[in-house]
């Protein structure tokens, strides 16, 4: 790949750190090359093979014998009883009608117009939109949030855990990796502990109780594992 071919192909950020003074870092090139790799791949002008999520979709469309055996079926439930031409003809009349009217109230809106369409060296449309500025909060929304607010009941994380434990059980499902059994007392009591900690990324010394058998750190700590 010639220097030319490499400076398009890169980002200015990283053009100045993989070609200072025409030579080639190495390493910021293969990060140059990984980085329009990526936004090909998401733009899906190229395709990796075999995967499902990047793959050609065309690649596995039905031709031939296999298609023809189900075309009159599938066009039928696409609604595409017309010939091919008629139905892009109308596409294209709709989109050229959607186009001009676009062209038309940005040329109304003129300076004030929130979108404008850019087109880039590549030949490529742009669409930019200005950023929308925020809507202010109703009243009655305000109004919705505080009586919500005050409708619900005031309880701890650990007490809610409890009472849905209460209803479904779902706490019992935790168990010994071994057989399932255990002579643990107040073992549930540890679980919502340590879920507790791992839900609020909160570590074990806010939870940890001495006093407690159910919350001594040795306690929590032969739990998690």
């Amino acid at each position: 790949m010639s220097t030319r071919s490499r400076q398009e192909t890169s980002s200015p950020g990283i053009r100045r750190r993989s070609l200072p003074q025409g030579a080639v870092d190495r390493d910021a090139y293969v990060v140059c090359v990984l980085e329009q790799l990526y936004r090909a791949l998401m733009s899906r002008d190229i395709f990796a093979s075999p995967s499902h999520r990047f793959s050609n979709p065309r690649a596995r469309l039905l031709d031939g014998k296999p298609w023809l055996a189900v075309r009159e079926d599938v066009l039928a439930g696409l609604s595409l009883d017309r010939p091919v031409e008629e139905h892009l003809a109308e596409l294209v009349r709709v989109l050229d009608a959607a186009w001009k009217q676009m062209a038309e109230r940005l040329e109304e809106a003129g300076a004030d117009a929130k979108v404008s369409i850019e087109v880039q060296p590549n030949g490529r449309a742009k669409l930019n939109v200005d950023a929308l500025g925020a809507l202010g909060v109703p009243k009655s929304l305000s109004w919705l949030r505080k009586r919500v607010e005050r409708m619900l009941p005031k309880i701890d994380l650990p007490d809610l855990l409890f009472e849905v434990h209460s209803w479904t059980g779902f706490l019992d499902a935790f168990v010994h990796l071994g057989d399932g059994k255990t002579r643990m007392k107040d073992l549930t009591t540890s679980v919502v502990a340590l879920l507790v900690s791992e839900a609020c990324n909160i570590g074990m010394t806010p939870v940890v109780n001495p006093g407690h058998e159910a919350l001594t750190r040795s306690r929590l700590v032969h739990v998690d594992q």
